[in-house]
């Protein structure tokens, strides 16, 4: 398998293989690699992710090495793919109303709330 040298900032030099490094491409508008475009990959001395730009040449080093590209989408699909979803996303099932919500509220000023709860 193709080795891949790469430097950490705390650690230095680090060899690493193609399944360990991406690369995302964002193209220029004449179709080439352009500003913006980054390869990342995770420390294997430190575990630090390090992200470093990527002009055409680098780009170029590293496809053929064998890294596949990402072409990168607009900021918020490429945060969405890295970031884990959201605690307070959109739970499936009906939508808690404000009738709900004033019911949830004299429940807990009774003393026997959480009885309530678990027999429901």
């Amino acid at each position: 398998m193709t080795r891949i040298r790469a430097n950490c900032p705390a650690c230095g030099e680090v060899d690493l293989q193609p399944p360990d490094v991406t690369l995302r491409i964002t193209r220029a508008d004449d179709g080439l690699v352009g500003e913006g475009s980054t390869y990342r990959f995770l420390c294997p001395d430190c575990s630090e992710v390090v992200t470093k730009p990527a002009d055409e040449r680098i780009a170029q080093l590293l496809s053929t090495g064998g890294v596949p590209i990402e072409e990168a989408e607009g900021l918020d699909e490429a945060l969405e793919r890295l970031l884990p979803p959201h605690p307070e996303g959109v739970a499936p099932g009906p939508r808690l109303t404000v009738d709900d919500l004033l019911d949830f509220h004299h429940l807990l000023e009774g003393d026997d709330w959480f009885e309530q709860l678990l027999a429901n």
